[in-house]
């Protein structure tokens, strides 16, 4: 068995390669990525919300015209279900 127990914390120093790579849950970056606060000013506030109400549109837009696609759709299957059942087809008839 090893010396570690379960679920005990290793902390890896910056700098050192960890000792059991693979099967260890270490996420490692190779980049040097720095995350930058920026203090946004009212215009850059104005162009940030512009752009996220921009994007919900057009989802909107797109899913709109999906669901009138899907209205016909639906009213057929409806029409072709209602003309089944007044000719005795289909799973819902009553028996007799």
């Amino acid at each position: 068995m090893s010396e570690d127990r379960k679920g005990e914390i290793e902390i890896i120093p910056p700098g050192e390669e960890p000792e059991h790579f693979p099967t260890s849950r270490i996420w490692v970056s190779s980049g040097s990525g720095e995350v930058k606060m920026v203090r946004l000013g009212p215009f850059q506030s104005m162009l940030l919300g512009l752009g996220l109400m921009t994007i919900v549109g057009l989802g909107l837009f797109f899913l709109s015209g999906l669901f009138l696609i899907l209205v016909p759709a639906v009213a057929l299957l409806g029409a072709g279900a209602w003309v089944a059942n007044r000719l005795g087809f289909g799973p819902f008839r009553r028996l007799r």
